[in-house]
């Protein structure tokens, strides 16, 4: 590549967001036509208080009724980052502190001895930095399939089993059900769904406007129609800002854009890039197996819903997400 058309190509990233984000009609069906063409289910687009793109598309599943508005799917690992926010409310109410071993609440839940075992953290579960082997049988239920691989904070790698133990914390610390912890501390909020049973673990179902709602109540910082659900304190400001130093890309169960460098599930390798290159730097993202995808940009004030199948059965949900901002910025 000449040099002229690489600067010209960085001149392109590096202003592209001194302007607006700005979504034309044209661009609205265009964004809408990949989003059918890639068994999209719920495509929204919410920006400056108004929602400017509402999508439903096909049928829920094979021979039932169509995907509309009422229609309720699984954030998959998206819910991970509303475990966030429930475990910094929970700290709130002082039910529990992050730095806390894990054992203080859920007694003996591994297959390492006490002192090992100890010396993992809640704040370990939120970073994925547990140090639990990840090369174990990840539907293994036992307590014995979890053993010591690396210091705890040591590594980081993306094990949704070890981060399954956070409903568990709640529950112990709040004397609740996880979805009754839920919806009292959202209630109201149209934050409305249901935590359902996964493999190992748990993950949230709800209709798309719900999964906004969430991005709503995030990007205001914890207020939501004038009610305010959480206060913005430190634990809420570092929720979305790089929890180690380890994969600068991940907060407490948020993928941040914009950073050096990123780590990505089922990989132990770095790789020095962003994870949108295109996007905003500031944008924060909740996502989950097939492209569910809930991203935020505070400096444009805009949400972004996309709930649905894998595109493809063999398709990289990365490039999918990085074709949507593709498209997007065109």
């Amino acid at each position: 590549m000449k040099r002229s058309s690489i600067l010209l190509t960085l001149f392109f990233f590096a202003s592209v967001f001194s302007q607006n984000i700005t979504f034309s009609k044209e661009k609205l069906n265009l964004l809408n036509e990949f989003n059918l063409e890639n068994k999209s289910r719920a495509f929204l687009i919410y920006q400056n208080g108004k929602m400017i793109n509402e999508k439903y598309f096909g049928k829920k599943f094979l021979n039932q009724q169509p995907f509309d508005e009422h229609s309720e799917w699984y954030w998959a690992s998206a819910g991970k980052s509303l475990t966030a926010v429930l475990i910094g409310i929970a700290q709130q109410e002082n039910l529990l502190h992050i730095n806390d071993p894990v054992s203080q609440y859920l007694g003996k839940w591994t297959g390492m001895d006490k002192k090992e075992e100890d010396k993992i953290t809640i704040k370990h579960l939120l970073t994925m930095t547990s140090g639990l082997d990840y090369t174990k049988d990840q539907k293994c239920e036992s307590s014995q399939c979890y053993v010591i691989k690396n210091p705890a904070g040591s590594f980081w790698y993306y094990d949704t089993s070890a981060y399954s133990q956070l409903a568990k914390v709640i529950e112990k610390a709040s004397h609740k059900t996880i979805d009754q912890y839920t919806s009292e501390k959202l209630a109201g909020s149209g934050i409305s769904g249901k935590w359902i049973k996964y493999e190992n673990g748990l993950v949230f179902s709800s209709n798309a406007k719900a999964f906004l709602q969430f991005g709503k109540l995030v990007l205001n910082k914890g207020k939501l129609d004038g009610k305010v659900y959480y206060q913005y304190d430190d634990y809420f400001r570092q929720m979305t800002d790089t929890s180690q130093n380890l994969n600068p890309s991940y907060g407490y169960l948020w993928w941040l854009n914009g950073k050096s460098s990123i780590r990505i599930p089922g990989i132990e390798k770095m790789f020095n890039q962003s994870l949108v290159p295109n996007a905003p730097k500031d944008m924060l993202c909740a996502l989950g197996k097939n492209g569910q995808i809930l991203d935020i940009i505070p400096s444009q004030n805009l949400i972004i819903i996309r709930m649905g199948e894998n595109p493809n059965l063999y398709s990289n949900m990365i490039k999918f997400h990085r074709e949507l901002w593709e498209k997007i910025l065109e």
